[in-house]
């Protein structure tokens, strides 16, 4: 199993969650992370992707595979998009009684976000979830991103990415 899944994993049942980890079809070594917690309808989904983009070595001016704090800034391939979500997810929980929660939360990593999109493909396909709301830890500059409740998802025709419909039924 991927490593950060493992680590995932484990920080997240060491606060409590049942997690689940389940293999990607169709990929080498690619694994999507459900942990949870609480019961009945609805709740609150958190969501993000393990992967990051591919790099390039002649960009960095620092080790890409090292986290390296320089002018009270972190360095490190991955550290904004995504992995810095689930840091601030870990961080957030970690003074929570997770037992006391009147509705489910859920975290879920993915995989091939920046590709294919198979983690989040082969989700969506396996796992009735449905949660009140989901917040998508993706980095948007602080310009928030809203979708009306409980979207409904499309592909693309062309692409064949999937992406939620605005109201309109324009894909947004």
């Amino acid at each position: 199993m991927a490593s950060l899944i493992t680590l995932l994993a484990d920080w997240f049942k060491d606060l409590g969650f049942k997690v689940e980890v389940q293999a990607v079809p169709g990929t080498r070594n690619k694994f999507n992370m459900l942990a949870s917690t609480g019961q009945g309808a609805g709740g609150l989904l958190l969501a993000g992707h393990t992967d990051t983009v591919p790099f390039d070595d002649g960009r960095w001016t620092r080790d890409p595979f090292t986290l390296t704090e320089h002018d009270n800034k972190l360095y490190g391939l991955g550290t904004a998009d995504m992995k810095g979500f689930f840091a601030f997810i870990l961080d957030a929980l970690r003074d929570v009684d997770v037992t006391t929660l009147k509705k489910p939360l859920y975290i879920l990593a993915t995989a091939d976000e920046e590709t294919s999109m198979a983690g989040a493909r082969y989700f969506a396909e396996t796992t009735a979830l449905r949660p009140d709301c989901a917040i998508i830890g993706e980095p948007t500059s602080l310009q928030p991103v809203r979708a009306a409740q409980r979207p409904h998802f499309k592909r693309h025709p062309h692409s064949g990415a999937i992406g939620p419909l605005q109201r309109s039924g324009a894909r947004g």
